[in-house]
């Protein structure tokens, strides 16, 4: 039975990690959910992310986290890549800003662009 689907190739969002409209980490803490903007920066396909100074908890080394890239305001604009995976703590790069560096393992990325709308028959 058809269905229209959002979901992109991940590799189709690529551009979302060169340029890096909006970042945000979300994680589970001691005070409940956690979501904090972050700095991203990707380079040989490895995710490192800062965490600003004095921005409440961190997520502890090897915790499930979750990376959303995301920009839009439209529906039709809103397109986004999310990477679950495990954090760790990491060097900041060369070139980098202040903050709390990590580095996150993907289990599993996922990418969607609402403006690519289209029908998939049995999922495919």
């Amino acid at each position: 039975m058809p269905s229209a689907t959002r979901d992109i190739d991940p590799a189709d969002a690529q551009d979302l990690l060169e340029r890096v409209p909006r970042a945000c980490l979300a994680f589970a803490s001691h005070r409940g959910p956690e979501l904090i903007p972050v700095r991203l920066t990707w380079t040989g396909g490895r995710y490192h992310i800062s965490i600003p100074e004095n921005d409440g908890p961190l997520p502890d080394s090897g915790q499930e986290v979750v990376l959303l890239v995301d920009e839009g305001i439209y529906y039709f604009q809103l397109r986004a890549i999310y990477i679950r995976g495990q954090v760790h703590p990491a060097e900041a790069p060369r070139v980098a800003a202040r903050g709390h560096w990590f580095e996150i393992i993907p289990t599993k990325i996922v990418a969607w662009d609402y403006g690519t709308l289209h029908e998939v028959i049995d999922g495919r």
